[in-house]
């Protein structure tokens, strides 16, 4: 019996949901930052992690190669609220729920957005978050949901934030391994789970959606436009230089040989990932 830890998140689901048939899966869904306390307690085997969690773990996990969950450009779900204009923002109240989006949150507003706000965690609810913060990051579906213009308050994409900045897509989660428990029939699991999800996409939108048939278009389209499930060479590299900045700034340890771990993902001809932009420091 394998235990995999996932995220409860719609845009997670194509990867994961035909796993939960299996008769030797015992599958649990969270949200991000338990899902990875899970993983690093030994209490699941494989884990839907915040990337960021991969510097933060008690070892080196492997990381299943070819999948992730990330962006290339907006990504719709990750997002920065905000009532008064960016160069303004003081306060910022970070989602509890996140780990990854909160880093690249600090890492932007430093080598992006050119503020230092103070932060302070709260709970996923937009309207009390921006009561006590000048802006608030949301993530997953309540960042969909968010009645961000009633409540008068500007949407950052932080996906598009990241691109603007770098180039390079974005990578908020990957499946990350206890040491010495992956196996090319695991990935190749892994993988057809993926591809079984993403033709299912439709019918995990409209069960999501409650009868909604606009609402089903709507998020239909989030999953084939906004997430991308494939951790390819570009994806790997705006992996590799988000950690590099995260070490370099002070938001996650510093772990050289995680980096290595996923350089290694890279085809041999490509070489190392960039690390931190040395413009930036």
């Amino acid at each position: 019996m394998i235990r995999i830890g996932a995220v409860g998140f719609l845009n997670a689901r194509p990867l994961y949901a035909t796993l939960a048939e299996a008769s030797d899966v015992a599958l649990r869904a969270d949200v991000p930052a338990e899902c990875a306390r899970l993983l690093h307690a030994g209490e699941i085997d494989l884990g839907l992690v915040p990337v960021i969690e991969l510097l933060r773990g008690p070892v080196t996990y492997d990381i299943v190669p070819g999948l992730a969950i990330g962006c290339d450009g907006p990504v719709n779900s990750v997002a920065l609220f905000t009532r008064v204009p960016l160069a303004q923002v003081r306060r910022i109240a970070l989602d509890v729920s996140s780990r990854s989006s909160v880093a690249l949150l600090r890492v932007l507003c430093r080598h992006h957005f050119g503020i230092t706000p103070a932060f302070v965690d709260a709970a996923p609810d937009l309207a009390a978050m921006l009561d006590s913060a000048d802006a608030a990051l949301l993530i997953g579906d309540p960042a969909l949901r968010a009645p961000s213009e009633a409540l008068g308050a500007e949407k950052v994409d932080l996906g598009a934030a990241w691109k603007a900045m770098t180039g390079l897509p974005f990578v908020f989660a990957v499946w990350a391994v206890r040491p010495g428990l992956l196996t090319a029939g695991l990935i190749g699991r892994l993988h057809a789970a993926r591809d079984d999800g993403q033709r299912a996409i439709a019918s995990l939108a409209a069960a999501e959606a409650g009868g909604d048939a606009v609402e089903a278009a709507r998020l239909e389209q989030y999953l084939r436009q906004n997430i991308r499930y494939d951790l390819d060479e570009r994806a790997v590299r705006g992996l590799s230089r988000y950690l590099g900045l995260a070490m370099q700034d002070g938001w996650a340890p510093d772990r050289p040989e995680v980096l290595r771990a996923i350089d290694a993902l890279l085809p041999v001809s490509a070489g190392p990932g960039p690390g931190p932009d040395p413009r930036s420091r």
